[in-house]
């Protein structure tokens, strides 16, 4: 039995929907103060660790056990052999994500937040070289760290990492 995803069950009208809902709701984005239930019916999921944002001496080796888990049960969620997927880095999660249901992703979930530019580059490097050799992953291996972040002015922090991603036989392509 095919398990239908949140937006795949949507029709184009739905989705575009859902896509103004979360850009209205990106324009106001505070980290500190938004309430995440919100953008769980929108298909975004804040999976990050509890008080990671705050406490800066958080074990490296510990965030990346979690993201790393976390990626793992994305891909299960979807189904492993279905799932397309691509990790990223944003500041804003609520603009970031209606540019992937525009390609055909389907959900995405928050794995790790962090103030530091570079810390959250190599969180991203190091999911990328871990997963970028699986099927279905999107990024290009050896890629992570590059990105608007790297502008003169970049954007202020939080920084999220994330995994998006959809099912190959949905009825839309997904990437």
């Amino acid at each position: 039995m095919k398990v239908h995803m949140f937006f795949d069950l949507l029709g184009p009208k739905e989705c575009l929907s859902q896509i103004r809902k979360l850009k209205h709701l990106g324009d106001n984005f505070e980290a500190s103060t938004f309430d995440w239930t919100y953008a769980k019916s929108l298909g975004i999921v804040n999976r990050c660790l509890k008080g990671q944002l705050n406490n800066r001496k958080m074990c490296c080796g510990k965030i990346l056990e979690h993201a790393k888990d976390q990626v793992s049960s994305f891909r299960e969620r979807i189904g492993v052999r279905l799932c397309c997927f691509k990790i990223g880095v944003t500041s804003n999660p609520l603009v970031r994500f209606p540019m992937y249901l525009e390609k055909g992703y389907s959900e995405m979930w928050l794995i790790s937040v962090s103030p530091s530019i570079d810390m959250t580059q190599m969180l991203e490097a190091a999911l990328v070289s871990e997963f970028g050799k699986h099927v279905g992953c999107h990024n290009k291996c050896g890629s992570g760290g590059e990105g608007s972040f790297n502008r003169d002015t970049p954007p202020p922090p939080p920084y999220f990492v994330y995994v998006t991603g959809g099912r190959a036989d949905q009825s839309r392509r997904v990437g």
